[in-house]
């Protein structure tokens, strides 16, 4: 469904931080880049399950959550507010999500080289956005939405 510039009038645009998204991006490249160097499976399944829970629930995003409730009160990190949907990164964390659990199904199958490369292609996107700010699964989320509206 388009949103019409009526909707804009009645409804404000959404809010959202990008600090807490840097921070999410941050944790989760972190933690793969440990899972991947150790080899430890169970690092990535861990992440995979942050993320989706993530995905369903902001309030359940433990990451994002280390910012709002440590790292912002605390004063070590200040708040980028912007006007846009959170859709789009909840869209790509859930596709980062699901990469990661069939990176540590194949770990855990014993097929090492699937995994790791599943982890590290999940570490590499999650990088360039942290680095410069390009989402590739917000990009395919609107190539999605585009596609919808042309029906």
């Amino acid at each position: 469904m388009a949103v019409t510039l009526q909707d804009r009038a009645v409804r404000p645009p959404a809010r959202f931080d990008r600090t807490a998204l840097k921070v999410n991006q941050t944790a989760i490249i972190v933690l793969l880049v440990i899972a991947f160097v150790a080899n430890q499976p169970w690092l990535v399944a861990l992440v995979a399950t942050v993320m989706i829970l993530g995905t369903l629930s902001p309030q359940l995003a433990l990451f994002q959550r280390l910012y709002r409730d440590v790292l912002k009160p605390a004063g070590l990190l200040r708040p980028d507010i912007h006007d846009e949907d959170a859709a789009p990164h909840r869209f790509a964390q859930g596709f980062g999500a699901a990469v990661l659990v069939a990176a540590s199904a194949a770990l855990f199958a014993g097929l090492s080289g699937l995994g790791l490369g599943l982890t590290l292609l999940v570490i590499v996107l999650a990088g360039i956005n942290l680095a410069f700010g390009f989402c590739a699964g917000c990009f395919v989320y609107l190539q999605l939405s585009r596609l919808r509206q042309a029906r």
